[in-house]
């Protein structure tokens, strides 16, 4: 036996009733089904899971380069210092990657070869990879990251952008 279950369009407003009413407004703010309790637990909960996003990713960076600072061994003086350089690094990775976008577009136009397009974006992306890396050990004190490893960081960073921005 099937079980539908059927509520009655006059005992709950939804947008097309409210059209078919003449009512224009529509949006959470004038939505009679969700009450001010409803609407500040969404916007708490949704904060909640934005910070938390943003803490996995940044946590996962924090572990990466420990774990790559300690292979190579890298020594830095306290926990925060790496905290530091991590934060210092998202930002400026952030900034240099909108760099790197359009650089790619205005030097790859230039070239016809397929080696030379993909030789290119290859080195301009690490390059542009390399530099966060090299700007941020020069402005943090606390940890001194030797050429080779800022360059092998680099090597696995481009590897990793090319992994998640792959064309699918």
């Amino acid at each position: 036996m099937l079980f539908l279950w059927y509520e009655s369009p006059k005992f709950r407003i939804t947008p097309i009733n409210r059209l078919n009413k003449g009512v224009v407004t529509m949006g959470h703010d004038n939505d009679p089904n969700l009450n001010v309790t409803d609407k500040i637990i969404l916007a708490i909960s949704m904060t909640v899971l934005v910070f938390l996003a943003i803490f996995v990713i940044g946590g996962g960076f924090i572990f990466g380069f420990a774990g790559l600072f300690q292979l190579f061994s890298v020594h830095y003086e306290t926990k925060s210092a790496l905290v530091y350089y991590v934060m210092l690094l998202i930002p400026l990775t952030l900034l240099f990657e909108v760099a790197t976008f359009f650089l790619i577009l205005r030097i790859v136009v230039f070239l016809k070869k397929p080696w030379a397009i993909i030789t290119a974006t290859i080195a301009i992306k690490y390059l542009f990879i390399w530099l966060p890396l090299y700007i941020t050990d020069e402005l943090i004190h606390t940890i001194a990251v030797p050429l080779h490893t800022e360059l092998v960081a680099a090597v696995l960073l481009c590897l990793l952008d090319s992994v998640f921005y792959q064309k699918r």
